[in-house]
């Protein structure tokens, strides 16, 4: 102890003597800059903690920079696998780095990885506090359908905003959303309100207005939507389906079918549009279309054991049982213990036996 008390004094010493020569003043003795001790216990405390400041970065550390950087660069391209295996490395080395989880929560994201996205967002708000992290934590509560928590979240991230931010119109339109699924028409106006004063030329959010006033049976206003909708952007097939639903309440079926094919044009797996169809079809002997659309459908997507079985209805209504068959194996093969398909094909190749 005596050693280390004579070290640090003479360290001291040797400061004092540097600030001396450079005409320091007595301030900045007391600041630090040469400090005489008259308690050798604060010294020691002092010395230790200087010795402490002066150790090197550990070298793992060192890399996150790094590892930061190719994901980034990875995740411009896409390649937001790859970039997950850095991050996760970054992750592992400094679990509360404020930019890893913010990247990593972004990839996960852009890989449908709702669920752990979840988690990283809920890290990030207790390391990075802030609007930005909160709206990031809801949006993700928003996404799995937690919907009550979101709209909390959301709040709470409105209360701590100090300056416009460009996330505002995502905020307002998602909560507008969430208003619409409680059945709260009027908050939902509101904040979809809210979120057009931000951005006037959304054709998005014309589509959610759109819905909102076919909820409320006022489909006047609801064409208007949509029809503005598609002259932004053309290529919106949710605002086509929108005119289509529209048309077809107002028992023009024409007009509500070439809106319904224009959205499937643009987007064969929109999956009301192909249900649309189906219903339509069967109405007015369009069983053809129906099954055209089923078909491109699930020709898109992974696996959508419902709208397969709409497609099987549809085959053995008109006859086509080979094809009906064909399938009913393709479900087996995502679900082998679905029951109602394995019932309706045990009846068909009875049926096809007693023949």
């Amino acid at each position: 102890m005596q050693m280390l008390e004579n070290q640090f004094v003479q360290k001291s010493s040797d400061k004092i003597t540097e600030n001396q020569g450079e005409n320091s003043s007595i301030e900045n003795f007391n600041e630090g800059a040469g400090r005489i001790y008259f308690d050798p216990q604060q010294a020691i405390a002092d010395f230790e903690s200087e010795i402490q400041t002066d150790l090197p970065t550990p070298a793992r550390d060192a890399k996150i920079p790094t590892y930061l950087l190719n994901a980034r660069i990875l995740a411009k391209h896409r390649e937001y696998k790859l970039a997950l295996n850095l991050l996760r490395e970054a992750s592992n080395r400094d679990s509360n780095n404020p930019e890893t989880l913010k990247l990593l929560a972004f990839c996960l994201d852009k890989t449908a990885r709702l669920q752990e996205a979840l988690i990283v967002r809920k890290n990030l708000v207790t390391v990075d506090y802030g609007f930005e992290s909160l709206f990031g934590l809801a949006t993700a509560l928003y996404k799995v359908g937690r919907d009550q928590e979101a709209l909390d979240k959301y709040f709470e991230a409105l209360s701590v905003l100090t300056e416009e931010d460009d996330n505002l119109f995502e905020l307002y339109k998602n909560m507008g959303n969430i208003f619409v699924r409680q059945g709260d028409f009027d908050g939902a106006e509101e904040y979809y309100n809210k979120a057009y004063t931000v951005n006037t030329q959304s054709d998005v959010l014309l589509v959610n207005f759109g819905t909102l006033e076919v909820q409320r049976n006022d489909f006047d206003k609801s064409l208007y939507c949509f029809r503005k909708a598609v002259e932004i952007n053309p290529e919106n097939d949710k605002a086509w389906v929108g005119l289509a639903m529209v048309h077809n309440q107002f028992g023009d079926s024409e007009l509500a079918w070439a809106n319904l094919e224009t959205a499937l044009d643009i987007k064969p797996q929109n999956r009301t549009a192909a249900h649309l169809a189906a219903n339509w079809g069967l109405r007015d002997g369009k069983t053809l279309k129906a099954i055209e659309a089923l078909q491109n459908y699930l020709g898109e997507v992974e696996e959508d054991e419902d709208m397969s079985l709409v497609l099987i209805n549809l085959f053995c209504t008109t006859g086509q049982i080979d094809k009906a068959l064909l399938e009913m194996e393709r479900v087996l093969l995502w679900n082998p213990d679905h029951k109602e398909v394995r019932a309706l094909k045990k009846k068909i190749t009875s049926s096809q036996r007693a023949a």
